[in-house]
């Protein structure tokens, strides 16, 4: 028996086998060497004919598989239980419809739009979401940070209207209305290059994209929009005018307009911002009691409905602006005409899609990551699966064919998810009666609303970005647990700040690569020894009589993959773990090197000057031990033994080898494995053994195509550390004893 364990009574392992070099471990159990597999042209055309096959012996089924993937529609509306869903799933789609009513307005003029295409984005999307859609619970509307993208790239191509002193509120209503055509073809191609660029990812697969967004970087790029959504709302808390900037410290400028306005404010100007202020202040005020109450009592509150309190400051406001007339008495701006109907389709204009395509792309990315952040945490919270690339379709096709219909980019909403899921909502039926919802209002009830006053609007957008501005409690934990992750936060939400909300995610997204470059470069790397008398080793320094191991055998412990990167990094840790530097040992053995040949060749010259000519004749090919004795009395005299002592005297206890724990190195690239080969040469020059232990199966087919086997052979790597630290004790007691015999033979 190649080897044993058994469990003694007393609750002790004992290993009872012998050492184990990977190929000796492989040939006594008959284990396959595992061979990674490479993509070949003969894999695919194998996987694409194996593929084709099984697609074509059921074809019906694959016909029918491929459509209700594309629209998953009928996969759940087949299922659907209405007993079971429709009561609740009304109560949620009606108490959605009506929160969907202000937050469209309001995000409708987040991203500088006139408050009609905001109902518009509420209302499409939605019910085209309900087909491509894989997630339950997903609100597809207007969405604050998408809608804020839109926001700073419209208001920048076209400036917001300058008006007169004495202008009338018609006057006011003809150049918005100007500037609103305008801005919605902007709005409109955003939509539609998000949604064809989301739909060919879908097509390559694309989902993945996800992962590059580090929650460390979504938490800064969060707070960094809440920042800049709150300034573009502070004119119309106040009442006054601001213009519309882009690029670097944009955020500046607009606050620096807000507080020369109000510093410079004449009579009517006063009356004017002092109005708009309390008004601000009492939805505000409002808006936070509501959501306070809404969280405490939720569970106590009728079948768990939220109180709509965005519906209440809509109507409320409208109705006192209605009767006590504030734009006319207070100058207090509103919202002026809203058309009725729904809007006839027409496709994006061609020469608006390049103009937008720059903050399309970012956006898409976002709104993305968003809606599978969402979705996938109501999927783990009541037990289903939301698919990726689907979900990549879903959104793409969606925007896509709502930008026919005055719609600007349409993404989730985490609020109104949230109280989608609240409320009891269970399936997409809850988009449709909220879309049926917003149907009347387009259709009836929208112009009722053209009093409403432009604070409350901004009020709401104001409270409900209040959860984003939270992500700054994210920090502190952040930092305390990784510096490099609060770094991240820090840069990201300053360049979403200062510079843009496009060049906050490009530079959050190259800080955060970088941080993971930094990461598997500077690999944590440890000594480790043996604890006690058992195999198990752990790190030098963290158990009693640590430090007093054997000098002579250093186990290094490296904890990620050896690549071009981290190589250098790998050769300090060497460095400091063995005490051993190659430049200098190298230098000095070369250095030993040469004084030993000059030794040598003097010697030579002593020994030709005074034994006999015959005596060198039968010696000249070269210098006996014997020679080199008889010599060694003049070699010092000339210094050069003295030199060669003092170059072989040792400096400190000596390195016999170094054993490399590789169980944590799971990849190693091509420049790796040739920076393992020159370590492995450079520490035989100095005649220290190198060893690798716990190689894994990659690692171990890397090194073989990478010539290290065949240069250094496989019996220098072990199948754990105690292996070859035993093994190497094996060795060092045979040599010792061998050296033993030999000085006895001589003496």
């Amino acid at each position: 028996m190649s080897g044993k364990i058994r469990q003694e009574a007393t609750n002790r392992v004992v290993i009872n086998r012998p050492i184990y070099t990977d190929k000796s471990f492989q040939e006594d159990f008959l284990l396959e060497p595992v061979i990674p597999k490479e993509l070949t042209f003969e894999r695919i055309k194998r996987k694409s004919s194996e593929y084709y096959h099984k697609k074509a012996e059921r074809p019906l089924y694959s016909a029918r598989k491929f459509v209700t993937n594309l629209l998953p529609i009928f996969t759940w509306l087949s299922h659907y239980k209405p007993r079971r869903y429709l009561i609740t799933d009304i109560i949620a789609g009606v108490t959605v419809g009506f929160m969907q009513i202000p937050q469209g307005m309001s995000y409708a003029l987040l991203a500088g739009q006139h408050p009609i295409y905001g109902m518009y984005t509420s209302f499409f999307p939605g019910i085209l979401y309900t087909i491509f859609g894989t997630s339950r619970h997903l609100s597809i509307g207007c969405f604050t940070i998408t809608s804020l993208m839109v926001g700073n790239a419209v208001s920048t191509a076209v400036p917001d209207p300058l008006f007169a002193a004495n202008s009338t509120q018609e006057e006011q209503d003809i150049l918005w209305n100007v500037v609103y055509d305008e801005r919605i073809l902007l709005g409109t191609a955003t939509g539609m290059i998000a949604g064809i660029f989301l739909a060919c990812m879908s097509i390559v697969k694309f989902g993945f994209i996800v992962t590059y967004f580090s929650e460390p970087m979504t938490s800064g790029f969060i707070f960094g929009n809440a920042v800049q959504a709150f300034t573009s709302q502070l004119k119309g808390l106040f009442g006054v005018s601001a213009g519309s900037y882009s690029g670097a410290l944009n955020i500046v400028w607009v606050i620096r307009d807000v507080i020369v306005n109000l510093t410079t404010l004449d009579a009517d100007g006063r009356t004017q911002v002092a109005a708009t202020v309390v008004i601000s202040a009492i939805c505000i005020t409002f808006l936070l009691v509501v959501k306070e109450i809404n969280a405490r009592y939720k569970k106590k509150l009728p079948f768990g409905i939220p109180i709509p309190g965005e519906v209440i400051v809509v109507i409320v406001g409208t109705g006192v602006s209605y009767a006590a007339n504030l734009y006319e008495n207070f100058n207090v701006q509103i919202i002026g005409n809203i058309p009725s109907g729904i809007p006839i389709p027409r496709p994006p204009e061609a020469d608006k899609l390049s103009q937008m395509a720059g903050t399309a792309i970012p956006l898409a990315i976002v709104g993305y990551t968003v809606a599978m952040t969402i979705g996938n945490i109501f999927g783990e919270a009541f037990g289903y699966r939301v698919r990726p690339n689907q979900e990549l379709f879903a959104l793409g096709t969606t925007n896509i064919i709502a930008s026919f219909f005055s719609c600007f980019p349409a993404f989730p909403s985490m609020s109104r998810s949230c109280v989608q899921a609240e409320s009891g909502g269970k399936t997409q039926i809850v988009s449709l009666v909220s879309g049926f919802i917003m149907m009347l209002v387009l259709l009836w009830i929208g112009p009722i609303f053209r009093t409403i006053p432009k604070a409350c609007l901004a009020s709401i957008v104001v409270v409900a970005i209040k959860g984003m501005l939270k992500q700054a409690l994210d920090l502190p934990p952040m930092w305390r647990i990784s510096k490099l992750d609060g770094l991240v936060w820090i840069v990201t939400m300053l360049a979403t700040v200062f510079l843009d909300v496009t060049a906050g995610l490009v530079v959050g997204i190259l800080v955060s690569l970088l941080g993971v470059v930094i990461r598997t470069q500077i690999v944590a790397a440890e000594k480790v020894t043996q604890v006690k008398d058992t195999e198990v080793y752990r790190k030098a320094g963290s158990f009693p009589n640590s430090e007093n191991e054997n000098k002579e055998v250093v186990v290094l412990a490296f904890r990620g993959a050896l690549h071009y990167a981290n190589k250098q990094f790998f050769a300090r840790a060497l460095t400091r773990c063995s005490g051993v530097d190659l430049a200098k040992d190298l230098t000095r053995k070369r250095k030993l090197d040469m004084i030993r040949k000059k030794a040598i060749l003097e010697m030579q010259r002593e020994i030709m000057e005074n034994i006999s000519v015959i005596e060198i004749s039968e010696n000249n090919s070269s210098c006996s031990e014997m020679d080199i004795e008889m010599g060694s009395q003049d070699l010092s005299r000339n210094g050069l033994g003295a030199a060669v002592a003092e170059a072989e005297r040792p400096k400190s206890v000596r390195v016999k080898c170094i054993v490399i724990d590789c169980s944590q190195i799971n990849f190693m690239d091509g420049p790796g494995v040739k920076f393992l080969i020159k370590m492995f040469e450079d520490y035989e020059t100095l005649e220290i053994k190198m060893l690798l232990a716990n190689v894994c199966s990659e690692v171990f087919h890397i090194l073989t195509v990478g010539g290290f086997l065949s240069k250094f052979g496989d019996d220098v790597i072990f199948v754990s550390v105690h292996d070859a630290v035993t093994w190497w004790h094996s060795r060092a007691s045979l040599k010792t004893n061998h050296d033993s015999n030999i000085k006895t033979t001589r003496l």
